[in-house]
Order: C-alpha cells, then structure tokens, then sequence
C-alpha cells in the first residue's frame, strides 16, 4: 500500500479521469500522473490538493505526533 495506488484506487472510485482529477484539484495532469506513478518530485502542496479532492485525509503517526499537535517545541540535545 502506498500514496500511488491510494489515489488511483480513489479517482477510479469517483470515476475521474486524470485530466478531471486535475482540473478539480487546480494542479497539471501530468501531477496526477506523477503521484499515481510514484514520482519522486511532487509538492505535499499538489499531494495534499489531490487529495482534498478524493476525500482522503493523511494522519501523521508517531511518538511525537501528540506533542507535536499541541505546538510543543522538540528538545535540544546539547552538544
């Protein structure tokens, strides 16, 4: 499982081509393309688009993700 085939299984679903895809999320066809490929150069900007589009949200996960959430600032190890 991977962001590629999670928003190709997604525009299929809502029965998008890539070019209406695109059109929706404001981003070049060739973006769709990208992401649904694997592309390694995409923007989390042109990603996150896509993705509001398709109804998909990402949740980041970690044992830092809670502290993180409520803007509390990473400890400095000292040198």
């Amino acid at each position: 499982m991977n962001l590629s085939s999670l928003v190709r299984y997604h525009r299929k679903a809502a029965e998008l081509s890539q070019i209406e895809l695109a059109e929706l999320a404001n981003v070049s066809r060739k973006v769709v393309q990208c992401i649904e490929s694997g592309g390694e150069h995409i923007s989390l900007k042109n990603v996150q688009a896509v993705l509001a589009v398709l109804n998909v949200t990402l949740m980041p996960t970690g044992p830092l993700v809670p502290q993180w959430q409520e803007g509390a600032e990473p400890h400095e190890q000292e040198l």
